[in-house]
């Protein structure tokens, strides 16, 4: 579910960032929107590859939402509300979830590009 949410955030961080980067474009000359943008990508990427390998380091997320769900992994694809296999992925599901992962670059691109386009 978790998979299914970050496709969306990460358009809204980009237009967010573009409008930041906007309101400070007189004061630098740094395109501050696309730097926002690449960094709320990676912050996103390092946040669900770590929950997706559920690294222990990144318990504190998941663990307010137990007993919904039970670890990283479960969170990013069932966020208590689906019932799929977590535990045993070897196969489609840890490919599916490298491929939603390799995609996010590509919904931060179209963030930057709805940007561009209703911005002229």
């Amino acid at each position: 579910m978790t998979f299914l949410i970050d496709p969306a955030l990460l358009v809204i961080f980009s237009l967010v960032s573009c409008w930041i980067g906007q309101s400070v474009k007189n004061k630098t000359t740094l395109q501050v929107g696309k730097i926002l943008s690449i960094f709320s990508l990676c912050v996103i990427i390092f946040t669900s590859t770590s929950l997706y390998l559920n690294m222990w380091y990144m318990d504190w997320f998941w663990q307010p939402f137990y007993p919904l769900v039970t670890s990283g992994r479960d969170l990013m694809i069932n966020s208590g509300i689906f019932n799929f296999e977590s535990v045993n992925t070897i196969g489609l599901t840890d490919t599916l979830a490298a491929i939603q992962i390799i995609l996010y670059p590509l919904w931060t691109y179209i963030g930057l590009r709805i940007w561009t386009h209703f911005k002229n």
